[in-house]
């Protein structure tokens, strides 16, 4: 095929979309084990917990999970202001919590983060491992 036009994409950094796309396999590889660990110890409910763009990143995560996992499963969307306000009465000790955070430093995720741990929810984040709640 004969090239008669060539296409640049501009402020396109191929090189880092590249590296970006081996780290994300990486963590894939992490999160694979760390629900194995999970599905090993237990849980009696599945909570997704995020505020702002956050949230609507684990919306599609709760679609997903309510659509494709199994029947018992149960998965919540909660707001981590609304949480530090109400709490969520399903929430258990045996509950896992997943959150994420850019910076590490949403302050009311760090607010809820601390109250689950101190009633012994286990709470993973998907953040900067050098963040306060990496």
């Amino acid at each position: 095929m004969k090239e008669t036009e060539k296409i640049e994409i501009m402020h396109f950094d191929q090189e880092g979309y590249l590296e970006d796309g081996k780290a994300l396999y990486e963590t894939g590889k992490k999160m694979t084990a760390l629900a194995d660990k999970v599905a090993d110890e237990g849980y009696d409910a599945v909570f997704l917990m995020g505020v702002g763009g956050t949230w609507d990143e684990l919306m599609q995560l709760e679609y997903l999970m309510n659509k494709f996992g199994d029947r018992d499963l149960e998965v919540y969307l909660i707001h981590a202001a609304e949480w530090n306000v109400m709490g969520h009465k399903r929430m258990t000790e045996k509950s896992v919590v997943l959150t994420a955070s850019e910076s590490g430093t949403t302050p009311e995720v760090l607010e809820a983060v601390k109250k689950m741990k101190e009633k012994g929810i286990r709470v993973y984040a998907m953040t900067k491992p050098e963040g306060p709640i990496g």
